[in-house]
């Protein structure tokens, strides 16, 4: 939550124009949004592990690059693979 959203939710209550109730829905909608957002994020990490945990080789003996392949090829979007443009490595 940002402070600017802090401050303009003080500043609506100091003029009367906002009540507890409504700050509480504000508040309750904001965290559901983000709830969503990281539901969506866990489901499609777990897609993307049970893929390679159902490849036919162990994904530790893969490459990046495979990995990347095998994950382009199922059609599964793969955001976790890139961060930015710098690859992350998933052989630790």
């Amino acid at each position: 939550m940002s402070a600017n959203l802090i401050q303009l939710w003080l500043t609506q209550f100091d003029r009367g124009e906002i009540n507890d109730e409504e700050a509480e829905a504000s508040l309750t909608a904001e965290y559901e949004a983000q709830i969503a957002a990281l539901e969506r994020k866990v489901g499609q990490l777990t897609m993307e592990l049970d893929l390679i945990k159902k490849t036919p080789t162990s994904a530790s003996n893969l490459g990046d690059a495979e990995l990347v392949a095998i994950i382009e090829k199922s059609g599964t979007n793969c955001p976790a693979m890139n961060i930015g443009a710098r690859p992350v490595s998933l052989t630790a």
